[in-house]
């Protein structure tokens, strides 16, 4: 820490704010693997609550299906053969935009937008590249089906 403060007096404004966005993507990257961690521990020792289906159902369409994580705190999404956790607040903006779409074409198009802008790491590892790829209007078609945002922005 102290090496790291006597460097910070010799960094120019660019240099600091390259570095505080550094940070901040290195927090939020900690904090998503975590959520990885803990849905791949969920997945492997379901709560006896998980195990049973209707307290915990999964919504599906297509190649997609999204199941709200054992502690509440999470949503884990399988997009074809790739699983995905997502925080309530990545699933209110993802809701919200899906909601916002008025086709399947549009709604898939706003999807790859908010994902490209957001969680980048899940278009990299489904190898979607498009907004015209077929997952993503089945995500759009469980998103707007079985999703809502209610008055105190909760799902």
């Amino acid at each position: 820490m102290k090496e790291l403060r006597g460097l910070i007096r010799e960094i120019d404004r660019d240099g600091l704010l390259f570095l505080i966005k550094q940070a901040n993507t290195l927090i939020y990257n900690q904090r998503i693997e975590q959520l990885n961690r803990e849905s791949e521990t969920e997945r492997r020792n379901p709560p006896a609550a998980q195990q049973k289906k209707q307290e915990n159902p999964s919504v599906q369409e297509g190649g997609v299906s999204i199941e709200r994580g054992a502690f509440g705190r999470s949503f884990i999404l399988d997009l074809g053969q790739v699983r995905k956790t997502f925080d309530e607040g990545e699933m209110l903006g993802l809701v919200g935009v899906a909601k916002a779409g008025t086709s399947a074409r549009d709604g898939a198009a706003r999807i790859y937008r908010w994902l490209s802008r957001n969680r980048d790491d899940v278009l990299l590892d489904t190898g979607i590249n498009s907004a015209g790829n077929p997952i993503l209007a089945d995500l759009w078609k469980v998103l707007g089906r079985s999703f809502s945002i209610r008055n105190q922005g909760q799902l």
